[in-house]
C-alpha cells in the first residue's frame, strides 16, 4: 500500500523531473507572506477583542483568509511547476484541499490571539499547524491529474513535514519571542518579521514537498502541457485570495472599529464619572496657561464654577508668589521644553475665590494632544491633612510631655531573657546614673542593675505575670552607677504580638527610696515614741481600745482596769459636763486634730498635767475610725509656764520692734541724702570759680552715686530672684569708668598701687544701657583687682571688639590657679581657701558680676597666671547712645511766689528748704514736728504744705489728718500736702494717701522734682526741660560731697561751720550707739541713728551717712554692728582731717577733745581684753566701739579701718593681729602730744 505513495526504486533515471517558473515561485512566496501579514493583523484584533464572539469571529474569518492564502500559495506553486506533460486538477479534491489549510490557520490564529504561550503549547501548536499545512499540500497534490505516476521520496516527504512543523513553531516563537524586543523594534517591523517567517514556513513546506515528488511514466506527446495559461490562472487565484483576505480584514477592521468606538465611549463615560466624582480637584490647562476644564471637586475646593473659570489664567488659583513661579515654569516649558512644571506632587498655598489661603498638594501631568500640549493638575485639599498633621504633632508633643512628666521612669523593653531596652525615659539618669542611650545601645541592661539579692524574685514575678497575661508590681533595690542603693516600685504589664505571644514589657519605675526610708524611720519613730511617750487608743465614742505601759504608769492603772473605760474617767467632772468636752469629741469624730496641755485625773485622784495630742486615724475611705492619744507628763514644767509666757511676750515685743525698725530702714537710708544733694544744688547755683565748680560737680556726682548704690541694696533681692529689670538709658561710658576708678583710687593709693584707665579714643562715648549695672560690674571687678594686688598696678582698658564694648581689667596680683578658673564665678568661691584669710571678702563679687553681665546679654571671662596676675574680660552688646549733658542738675521749674509750710524735725533739712525755696522767691514757714505744723497751719493760709512723714511727738500722717479735719470744720478748700519721705515701701505711700496727702517728694530732695510736684498739685502749666536720664552713677571720693553741700548751704564757709558743729556734737556717737546696744536699747539707738543720719545727709557727709544706714540695717536684722561702729568712729576722724585740710581750724571730735591725753593703761587693758575675746571666738560690739572711740583721735584711723575690715570679713585672727599692732604702738614710747 505504501508503494502506491512512496517511491521505492533507487534508480533515479526512470523518474521525470520538472522545472519551476521562478517568477511564479516568488509570486507564491509573496502571496504566503501577504496572507500571513493579514492573518497576524486579524490575530492582533482578536487578541484585543474583549468579547468572545468578536474574538472567535476574527479568528474564524482570519483562518479562512489565511487558509485561502496558504491554498493560493500552494496552487500558484503548482502552476509554477512544469513536467512537460498535460496536467489537470480535480475540482472537488482541489477545493477540499483548502480545509486542512484553514484548520491549520485556525490553530495558528488561535495561538497567536493569546497574550502568551508556554513551550508545550508552542510545540503542540507548531505540530498541528505544520501537519495542517502538509495535509493541505499533499491533498492538493493528490488532486493533480496527469499521465505520469506520482510517488514521494520517503525521506524528503518526512523532511517536508519536519520543515512545516519546525517553521510553524519558529513562526509562532518569533511572534511571541519578539515581545522582548519591542523596545528596539517598532510594531510594524515586528509584524513584518513575523509575517516573513510564517510565509517562509508555508512556502518552505510546499517546495520541500515538491522536491520529494517523483514522477514516472511516459509523458503524453503532442498534447498541451497545461490546459490553462499558468500566469493568468496564478494572477486570478492571487486576486481572488487578496480580495478575500482584504474583505476579511475590512470586516474585522469594521468590527474592531465598532469595538474601539464602544470602548472609547465607555472609557469616556468612565473617565467623566471618575472626574466628576473624584475627591481631588482635576483641572485641565492648555499650553497658554488657560483653564480648559474644572471638575466639581475643584469647584468645591476653589469656589469657582466651571463656567466662570474656564478660559481664565490658572494663576488666579495660586497665591502671588506661587503664581509667579508657576508662570515661570510654564514659560520655560514653552520656550525650551524643560519639564520642571511636571512633578509627582508638591505642597503649596492656593487661593480661594474669596482670597482665602488654601493649603493644597498639586501634581501636574502632560497630555501630548495634537496642536498644543495639555496639562492636567491633580489638586488635593491639604487643610484636613495639615490639621491632622498639626494634631499629630500636638499629640506627639503631648505624648512626649506626658512621658517626660510621668513620675518615675517609663520604659518599653523586650521580654526575658534578653530584656533589650527599646525605649526608656530621661528620668532614668536620675534614678540609675546611666543615660537613656546607654540602655538603648546595650551598654547596660536595666535588669543588671537590680540588686543581686532581688534579681531572681523580680525575674520570677515578671515571668509568672507574663504567663498569666496580667499586670504586676515589684518592689526591689536597684544599684546606682555610683554604687548607692535605691528602692524602687515597678508597675509593669506584658505586651502581646498579633499571635498572642508576650514580646515586650511596658512599665513605670518609681523611686521610693525616700518613702522606704521614711517608712523605716516611721516604724522606728513609732517604736521610739511608744517607748518614750504615753500612748492610748480610743474609738470615736471615747472608749479605750489599747494603752502602752507609759500611759498606765502615768495614770496609775493596770491595762485590764482601763480597757473599755471612757475617756471621761481621766477628766475633771466639771470639764466632762461642759459643752467644750462634747465638742472636743465631736471634732475628733469629724477627723480634726487636737493638741494642748490638759489636766488629767489618775487613779486615786492623782492630778497630772500632760502635753497631749489627739490624732484621728483615717481608713482607706478617708474617714476617721479611731483616735490615738500621745501624752507626755509636763507637770514639772507647769511651774515654769509663767516665766515662759513672760519671755514669749518679751520676744514678741522685740520682734515687733525689729519689724517696725526694718519697715523704716529704707526711709532712714535715704533721709540723709536729702541735705547732701539739696545743699549741693544750692551751692552750685552760686558764683564759683572753675576749680570749685569741678570739685563740687565731683562731690555731687559722688553723692548721687552713693544714693544709687544704696538703691542697689534693695535691688539685690530682685537679682537673686531673677526679677531684676534693666533700665536702659543713654550714658557716657568713659565718664562712668573714670568715676568708678576715682572711687577706688584712694584704696589703690593706700596700697601703693597705680590705678589707671585706658579708653580707646576711636570708640564712641555714649551708649544705651543700664549704667548702674555696668557700674556695679566695674566696681566689683576693679575692686577685686585692687584688693588682690599687693604690688604693681591695676589697669582698666576700654575699647570695642566688633559690635560689642570690651572692658578688660588687668592686675599684677596673686593670680588664680588653673584648676580654680572654672570655679571663680561660683558663689562663695575664691582662688583658694586662704584668700578670705589674707584679703577678706565673701566670693560673691564675681558671681554677681557674671549674673549682671549675662542679664545684659554679654559675657565675662578670665585669664590668669598664678603669681603674675589676672585679666577679666567683659563683652557687652551696648548700642550706641545719644549724647547726654555732663551736668546732671535740672533747671528749677519757675513758680510764682508761694506761701509754703515746711515741717521737718531735722534742722539741716529745714535750713535746706529755707535756703532753696527762699532763693526762688517763696515764703517758707518752718515747723519742727507735727504739732507745730498743725499749729502754724491754723494761724494762716498756705499755698502748699511740705510735710515730713516721720517726726517725733506727732508724725506727718497724724498732722495731715488733723489739718484735713480742721479744713472740713472751717469749710476751707483742701491745701495740697506733699509728703517728704525717704521710704521706698509701697505701704508707706498708701498710708500717706490714706492720711490725706496729695503728692510725694522723695529724699534726698531734688529741687526741680519738688517744684514740678508743687506745680502739678497747684495745676500750674509749666514746661519741664528734658532730663538727661541715665547719667552714669558717680562715686564719692571723700567724706564730704563739697559740690552739692556748697550748693545746698550757699557757701563753703557756711557748710564748714555746720559740719564743724555736727562733728563736735556727734563725734562720739559710735561709743554712744555701742553703749545703747550693749544695754539692749535698740529703740533708743534707732532714734539716735535717725537724728544723726538725717543731719549727715543734709551736710552731704556721704560716708558717715552710708555707715549710719548700714548700722541701722544691721540693728534691724539683729546682726553684729561692731565693725561698722569702728568704721563710723574712723570716719568721724577722717572728716575732721578733711575739714582741717580744707583750711578750717582743727575740730574736736565728740567728747574726747583733740589733744586730750590718752589713758594708755586703760587702752591697753581694753586691747588685751579684745584680743582674748577674739581668740576665744567671741565678738564684743561695745568693747570694739570703745577702743575705736579711744584711739581714733590719736592718729590710728588706718589701723582702726583695717580692724573694721577684718571684723567685717569675719577674719578674727587678722583682727586680733591688728589689735596686737595697736597694743605694740601703745606700749612703745609715747609721743609728747599723747602723753
Amino acid at each position: 500500500m505504501l508503494s502506491s505513495i512512496f517511491a521505492v526504486s533507487t534508480d533515479t533515471m526512470q523518474y521525470i523531473y520538472g522545472t519551476h517558473n521562478a517568477w511564479l515561485v516568488l509570486f507564491s512566496i509573496g502571496i504566503a507572506i501577504f496572507a500571513s501579514f493579514m492573518a497576524l493583523q486579524i490575530a492582533g484584533m482578536a487578541r484585543s477583542s474583549e468579547r468572545g464572539f468578536q474574538r472567535q469571529t476574527a479568528i474564524i474569518t482570519g483562518a479562512i483568509a489565511l487558509g485561502g492564502g496558504i491554498w493560493s500559495m500552494h496552487f500558484i506553486g503548482m502552476l509554477a511547476f512544469d513536467i512537460c506533460t498535460r496536467v489537470s486538477f480535480d475540482p472537488g479534491l482541489t477545493l477540499l484541499s483548502m480545509l486542512p489549510g484553514m484548520a491549520a490557520s485556525w490553530v495558528a490564529l488561535h495561538m497567536l490571539a493569546r497574550p502568551s504561550i508556554n513551550w508545550r503549547q508552542l510545540v503542540v501548536g507548531g505540530m498541528l499547524v505544520g501537519v495542517g499545512i502538509g495535509s493541505m499540500h499533499y491533498s492538493g497534490m493528490a488532486a493533480m491529474q496527469t499521465s505520469l505516476a506520482l510517488r514521494y521520496e520517503p525521506w524528503l516527504f518526512a523532511l517536508s513535514l519536519l520543515v512545516a512543523v519546525t517553521m510553524a513553531m519558529l513562526a509562532l516563537w518569533v511572534r511571541f519571542g519578539l515581545s522582548a524586543m519591542r523596545q528596539r523594534l517598532s510594531p510594524l517591523a515586528s509584524l513584518l518579521l513575523s509575517s516573513v517567517v510564517m510565509g517562509l514556513a508555508i512556502s518552505g513546506m510546499h517546495y520541500t514537498g515538491m522536491l520529494a515528488a517523483r514522477f514516472s511514466g511516459t509523458p503524453t506527446a503532442g498534447e498541451n502541457t497545461i490546459t490553462v495559461q499558468a500566469s493568468f490562472v496564478a494572477l486570478a487565484v492571487a486576486l481572488i485570495t487578496v480580495t478575500l483576505t482584504v474583505f476579511v480584514a475590512a470586516a474585522n477592521g469594521l468590527l474592531r472599529y465598532r469595538q474601539l468606538l464602544r470602548h472609547a465611549s465607555v472609557s469616556e463615560s468612565r473617565l467623566r464619572a471618575i472626574v466628576d466624582t473624584a475627591a481631588d480637584g482635576l483641572i485641565t490647562i492648555d499650553g497658554q496657561g488657560k483653564v480648559r476644564s474644572f471638575n466639581p471637586a475643584a469647584e468645591s475646593l476653589f469656589g469657582w464654577r466651571e463656567a466662570q473659570i474656564v478660559g481664565r489664567d490658572a494663576s488666579v488659583l495660586l497665591q502671588p508668589a506661587d503664581a509667579a513661579e508657576y508662570e515661570g515654569y510654564l514659560r520655560d516649558y514653552l520656550e525650551t521644553g524643560a519639564s520642571r512644571i511636571l512633578d509627582s506632587g508638591r505642597e503649596l498655598d492656593g487661593r480661594h475665590k474669596d482670597g482665602a489661603v488654601l493649603p493644597m498638594r498639586v501634581a501636574i501631568g502632560k497630555i501630548d494632544a495634537p496642536g498644543q500640549p495639555l496639562f492636567v493638575a491633580f489638586v488635593t485639599d491639604m487643610r484636613s491633612s495639615r490639621s491632622m498633621e498639626q494634631a499629630l504633632k500636638d499629640s506627639e508633643r503631648q505624648y512626649r510631655t506626658l512621658i517626660r512628666n510621668i513620675p518615675g521612669v517609663s520604659f518599653h523593653c523586650s521580654f526575658a531573657p534578653e530584656w533589650k531596652m527599646i525605649f526608656i525615659s530621661d528620668a532614668v539618669f536620675n534614678l540609675t546614673g546611666w543615660l537613656p542611650q546607654d540602655f538603648a545601645e546595650g551598654r547596660v541592661r536595666l535588669f543588671d542593675l537590680v540588686h543581686p539579692d532581688d534579681r531572681q524574685r523580680v525575674n520570677d514575678t515578671c515571668v509568672q505575670a507574663a504567663g498569666e497575661r496580667r499586670d504586676f508590681e515589684n518592689v526591689y533595690r536597684m544599684i546606682h552607677r555610683d554604687g548607692r542603693e535605691r528602692w524602687v516600685r515597678e508597675s509593669s504589664g506584658p505586651v502581646l504580638d498579633n499571635d498572642g505571644v508576650v514580646r515586650w514589657i511596658d512599665g513605670v519605675i518609681l523611686d521610693i527610696t525616700e518613702s522606704e526610708l521614711r517608712n523605716a524611720e516611721y516604724e522606728g519613730k513609732v517604736t521610739a515614741i511608744s517607748r518614750a511617750t504615753a500612748v492610748a487608743e480610743f474609738d470615736l465614742q471615747g472608749r479605750i481600745l489599747a494603752a502602752n505601759q507609759n500611759f498606765l504608769d502615768l495614770t496609775g492603772y493596770q491595762l485590764e482596769d482601763v480597757l473599755g473605760l471612757h475617756h471621761s474617767v481621766f477628766c475633771e467632772p466639771g470639764y466632762v459636763t461642759s459643752p467644750d468636752y462634747v465638742a472636743f469629741w465631736q471634732h475628733l469624730a469629724q477627723g480634726e486634730f487636737n493638741t494642748g496641755e490638759y489636766k488629767r485625773i489618775g487613779k486615786h485622784g492623782k492630778e497630772v498635767w500632760i502635753q497631749a495630742s489627739y490624732n484621728p486615724i483615717f481608713n482607706t475611705d478617708g474617714k476617721p475610725f479611731k483616735v490615738v492619744k500621745l501624752a507626755t507628763d509636763v507637770s514639772e514644767r507647769r511651774a515654769m509656764q509663767e516665766n515662759l509666757r513672760a519671755a514669749k511676750d518679751r520676744a514678741e515685743l522685740a520682734a515687733e520692734s525689729k519689724t517696725s525698725f526694718l519697715a523704716n530702714m529704707s526711709h532712714e537710708i535715704r533721709t540723709p541724702m536729702n541735705a547732701i544733694i539739696g545743699f549741693t544744688e544750692v551751692l552750685l547755683g552760686t558764683a564759683l570759680d572753675s576749680l570749685q565748680r569741678r570739685h563740687l560737680g565731683t562731690v555731687r556726682q559722688s553723692a548721687r552715686s552713693l544714693l544709687e548704690l544704696l538703691n542697689d541694696i534693695l535691688d539685690m533681692a530682685k537679682l537673686e530672684k531673677g526679677a531684676t529689670e534693666l533700665e536702659l538709658v543713654d550714658f557716657s561710658l568713659p565718664d562712668l569708668v573714670d568715676h568708678v576708678a576715682a572711687s577706688l583710687r584712694i584704696t589703690a593709693h593706700a596700697r601703693d598701687l597705680v590705678l589707671h584707665v585706658d579708653v580707646d579714643p576711636g570708640m564712641g562715648q555714649f551708649f544705651l544701657g543700664d549704667a548702674r549695672r555696668v557700674q556695679q560690674v566695674l566696681t566689683n571687678l576693679i575692686g577685686n583687682a585692687v584688693k588682690f594686688t599687693e604690688v604693681g598696678h591695676v589697669r582698666v582698658a576700654v575699647g570695642m571688639q566688633g559690635e560689642q564694648v570690651h572692658i578688660a581689667v588687668h592686675d599684677t596680683g596673686i593670680g588664680i590657679p588653673a584648676d580654680r578658673l572654672d570655679k571663680i564665678f561660683a558663689p562663695f568661691t575664691q582662688a583658694d581657701s586662704s584668700m578670705s584669710r589674707r584679703f577678706g571678702g565673701t566670693g560673691l563679687g564675681t558671681t554677681i558680676s557674671l549674673q549682671l553681665v549675662e542679664l545684659m546679654g554679654g559675657t565675662i571671662t578670665v585669664e590668669s597666671t598664678l603669681g603674675v596676675g589676672s585679666v577679666f574680660h567683659v563683652l557687652l552688646p551696648l548700642a550706641p547712645g545719644k549724647a547726654v549733658s555732663r551736668r546732671s542738675e535740672q533747671p528749677v521749674v519757675a513758680l510764682p511766689p508761694l506761701r509754703i509750710l515746711a515741717a521737718d524735725d531735722v534742722p539741716q533739712n529745714v535750713e535746706l528748704l529755707l535756703i532753696s525755696l527762699g532763693a526762688a522767691g517763696h515764703q517758707v514757714i518752718a515747723a519742727s514736728d507735727g504739732e507745730s505744723a498743725v499749729r502754724e497751719f491754723s494761724k494762716g493760709s498756705f499755698d502748699v504744705v511740705l510735710m515730713d512723714v516721720q517726726m517725733p511727738r506727732m508724725d506727718g500722717l497724724e498732722a495731715t489728718r488733723l489739718i484735713r479735719v480742721y479744713e472740713r470744720e472751717q469749710g476751707l478748700t483742701a491745701t495740697p500736702i506733699i509728703a517728704l519721705t525717704a521710704s521706698v515701701l509701697e505701704q508707706d505711700r498708701r498710708a500717706a494717701q490714706t492720711a490725706g496727702m496729695n503728692g510725694f517728694a522723695s529724699k534726698p530732695l531734688e529741687m526741680h522734682k519738688l517744684t514740678a510736684e508743687i506745680a502739678r498739685l497747684l495745676d500750674i502749666a509749666v514746661s519741664m526741660p528734658p532730663t538727661a536720664a541715665g547719667a552714669a552713677a558717680r562715686a564719692a571720693t571723700g567724706q564730704v560731697d563739697w559740690q552739692r553741700g556748697i550748693a545746698l548751704w550757699g557757701g563753703r564757709e557756711a557748710l564748714q561751720r555746720a559740719i564743724g558743729r555736727f562733728v563736735q556734737a556727734n563725734g562720739d556717737c559710735a561709743a554712744m550707739l555701742a553703749a545703747e546696744l550693749e544695754r539692749g536699747g535698740s529703740s533708743v539707738a534707732g532714734h539716735l541713728l535717725h537724728r544723726i543720719k538725717g543731719a549727715a545727709g543734709n551736710l552731704c557727709l556721704v560716708q558717715i551717712e552710708s555707715l549710719l544706714g548700714r548700722i541701722e540695717q544691721a540693728i534691724s536684722r539683729q546682726l553684729p554692728a561692731t565693725e561698722l561702729l569702728v568704721q563710723l568712729a574712723a570716719a568721724f576722724m577722717a572728716l575732721a582731717g578733711e575739714l582741717e585740710e580744707s583750711g578750717m581750724p582743727a575740730v574736736a571730735v565728740g567728747t574726747p577733745a583733740a589733744g586730750a591725753p590718752l589713758d594708755a593703761d586703760a587702752a591697753g587693758a581694753l586691747l588685751r581684753q579684745a584680743i582674748a575675746s577674739l581668740e576665744g571666738g567671741q565678738l564684743d560690739d561695745a568693747l570694739m566701739a570703745q577702743i575705736a572711740a579711744m584711739l581714733a583721735p590719736h592718729g590710728q584711723q588706718p589701723r582702726l579701718q583695717a580692724l573694721a575690715s577684718a571684723i567685717d570679713d569675719f577674719e578674727f585672727a587678722r583682727a586680733a593681729g591688728v589689735l596686737r599692732q595697736l597694743l605694740a604702738w601703745l606700749e612703745a614710747p609715747m609721743p609728747a602730744d599723747l602723753s
